[in-house]
């Protein structure tokens, strides 16, 4: 057996993996799911989907200039089947599997691994930090009730957004990346990318909005939902070893939500948005992977020396 084909077959059992670990996921509740998707509607689902597509394409723009900042420039095809391929490694349990997938699929566009572990890594901060930077701040204005007091949730955020400063996120990316590559990474580039995520956490907020059984057509609900996704969304990606933070990342929106809207209306929307973005994740993923087969080899320019 030849090394491409090696090569072929392991991204066969890896894509079948992380199938069959997502349907595990949902193991047990499929009756529970049918009764909340006939009781959703098709129109709403399609809307939530929408929504999640949007979110997560915005996510693969935010990852691209992240790889972009430590050197190699990949078109924005070969970008989105690197990443987008690569995220099913989250349905993996442990939190490498992203990271090692996306290494391995960038090699293809001539990305040196440690760049793409190097992104990776850039990303997970950015879009967890963001999530806490946005959710605390928006709980502090009122969005949701809760017990810690508004001066507890502007600390967290102030402590978030340090986390962010651009001088801390290049030395992230320097410490990952191969030795000789400089993270170009400023506060233009931070703007840009908080920018594209709170586009992000609005596309993910109003998909569970709609998904919400009683949702209302009140702007304040949906900025409730938008502050719960970001903030359950953190909490999913702390939790390293749950495949795509499942359990945690409901049980978060579960307690944020259940005051306004109650349980089991919180319990459903959270069960239906979990769904709606693991179909969403393996379509996008197919489809890059789609657009990208047969095109010709893609080039990567402007690499910096590796």
């Amino acid at each position: 057996m030849t090394r491409t084909h090696a090569m072929r077959g392991a991204r066969i059992v890896f894509v079948l993996l992380t199938v069959a670990l997502a349907w595990w996921g949902f193991r047990g509740r499929w009756d529970e799911i049918g009764g909340v998707v006939a009781d959703t509607g098709p129109a709403r689902l399609v809307v939530a989907m929408g929504c999640a597509v949007g979110g997560l394409v915005l996510t693969g723009v935010v990852w691209r200039m992240l790889l972009t900042a430590l050197g190699p420039r990949v078109e924005p095809r070969e970008a989105a089947a690197v990443f987008f391929v690569g995220q099913l490694g989250k349905y993996v349990p442990g939190s490498v599997w992203s990271f090692a997938a996306q290494a391995q699929l960038g090699r293809r566009c001539g990305v040196p691994p440690r760049s793409s572990v190097a992104a990776s890594a850039l990303f997970l901060v950015i879009h967890a930090v963001s999530g806490l930077v946005l959710g605390g701040v928006l709980v502090a204005a009122g969005a949701i009730r809760t017990d810690p007091g508004v001066a507890w949730w502007l600390l967290l955020s102030a402590a978030g957004a340090i986390a962010l400063s651009p001088p801390l996120l290049r030395a992230v990316g320097d410490r990952v990346a191969a030795a000789g590559v400089r993270t170009r990474f400023d506060g233009t580039d931070l703007v840009r990318s908080l920018a594209l995520m709170t586009g992000v956490w609005a596309c993910y907020g109003t998909c569970l909005w709609v998904l919400i059984p009683s949702a209302r057509t009140d702007p304040q609900d949906l900025v409730a939902a938008v502050a719960a996704f970001a903030l359950a969304h953190t909490a999913g990606v702390l939790m390293v070893l749950a495949p795509a933070g499942v359990g945690a990342r409901e049980a978060v929106l579960i307690v944020l939500l259940a005051p306004a809207v109650g349980v089991p209306a919180a319990a459903a929307a959270a069960l239906l948005a979990r769904l709606t973005h693991s179909v969403a994740d393996f379509v996008l993923a197919a489809g890059a992977a789609v657009l990208v087969r047969g095109s010709r080899s893609p080039e990567v320019v402007g690499v910096h020396d590796q």
